[in-house]
């Protein structure tokens, strides 16, 4: 929520630099419950009822309203150029906020967040947090053996895990008669969706137990957090931390974007089995709080770093994808009306429709996606997982 305030700071300054009369700073997305403040430029603080985030609504944005539409301190009155400054503004403080948070984080000492599988991702994976197994092979950054047993960390959800009694360091041992490993339970556990089989594990008391494990259509995930192999410290002096950041960038764009890139495929298919799975491979910010959670127990500082830098990151991509009401369509817009000389009162008053509408459907996606992680990380209802 801080990353998000942050980036509508910034269209707030601009629009301010740039002579664009800001109407409101909002705290939250309306029905607006109060009005805080109004300040010397007659620019309204509120607060509002949905409390998803901030937005600043500029000077421009109802068409319906001639006298305020074809004002001169109107968004729809500046040249060009600031009308894109403002607009993508975000992306300088995003990428500036991410590059120092990757910066401090490799120049003071961490560990990779996570380990992804290789047959999770399709694409070579260069990342040095998120890294696959092969790239830590590659660069010597694993001090022994990966293929080792699956011992629990901690059960992060009432999911399957929770459903068959996992605990903390105990140990799986087999899936449906197959002996499963630090680098093939993921797969495993794909072979069994929408299957019913015995999963076997060992307690901490070293009693071994046999229960049956059952997967829905839509997933087959413990959500477990186990033990893994010994991977090595990553610490770089300040120069090479600087040049570092560059890179995690352009390692998480590439594994982003093919993310995306798979869930729209999916959710095009009109395969009822894929659209599920694409929306459920979807978390934002449930997830996300719980995972900063986790690490702020467990006082991993320089992993906290690491995801604000990344979640700033996500921010600004997801905004430069060319979807109605948001960041980039609107420089799309304003460059497509300027260039084709459409009249402004008549394109964007079809723009407005549009945007309201995208917003709607995003914001329900948005609702969907935290109560379905709600759903999995605290509740147990079954027929809504």
């Amino acid at each position: 929520m801080l990353l998000v305030i942050i980036h509508e700071l910034w269209h707030f300054i601009a629009a301010k630099k740039s002579w664009v009369k800001v109407l409101e700073f909002g705290i939250g997305i309306p029905p607006k419950a109060c009005k805080l403040w109004t300040d010397k430029s007659w620019t309204e603080y509120t607060l509002n009822r949905i409390p998803l985030g901030w937005f600043v609504r500029l000077k421009w944005e109802d068409p319906k309203v001639p006298e305020e539409f074809n004002a001169k301190d109107s968004l729809i009155k500046a040249p060009i150029h600031k009308k894109i400054i403002i607009m993508l503004a975000w992306i300088t403080m995003n990428l500036i906020f991410a590059r120092l948070m990757f910066t401090l984080v490799f120049w003071i000492w961490t560990k990779p967040i996570s380990v992804v599988p290789e047959n999770v991702i399709e694409i070579e994976n260069t990342s040095l947090m998120t890294p696959s197994t092969s790239y830590l092979e590659k660069n010597w950054l694993i001090s022994w053996d990966v293929h080792k047993s699956v011992i629990v960390e901690e059960v992060l959800a009432w999911w399957l895990g929770k459903s068959i009694w996992l605990n903390s360091w105990y140990k799986i041992i087999s899936i449906n008669n197959q002996n499963v490993d630090t680098l093939n339970i993921s797969k495993t556990l794909k072979e069994n969706i929408d299957k019913k089989g015995e999963i076997v594990y060992q307690t901490d008391k070293w009693e071994t137990i046999s229960t049956w494990l059952t997967c829905i259509t839509k997933s087959c995930e413990l959500w477990i957090i186990f033990l893994w192999a010994e991977v090595k410290e990553l610490k770089f002096p300040l120069n090479q931390a600087m040049l570092l950041w560059l890179k995690e960038i352009r390692a998480q764009a590439n594994i982003s974007l093919y993310s995306l890139w798979k869930i729209g495929k999916w959710l095009i298919s009109f395969n009822r089995n894929e659209m599920n799975n694409s929306v459920n491979k979807l978390s934002w910010p449930v997830l996300i709080t719980k995972i900063i959670w986790t690490l702020f127990l467990w006082k991993e500082w320089t992993k906290l770093l690491w995801l604000a830098g990344l979640i700033s990151f996500a921010l600004a991509l997801f905004n430069v994808l060319p979807i109605p009401a948001l960041d980039w369509w609107r420089v799309l817009s304003s460059i497509i009306q300027r260039a084709w000389r459409f009249k402004a009162e008549k394109y964007f008053n079809i723009e407005w429709y549009i945007n309201l509408v995208f917003f709607i459907l995003l914001l329900a996606l948005g609702v969907y996606v935290m109560l379905k992680d709600s759903i999995k990380l605290w509740l147990h209802i079954p027929f809504l997982g």
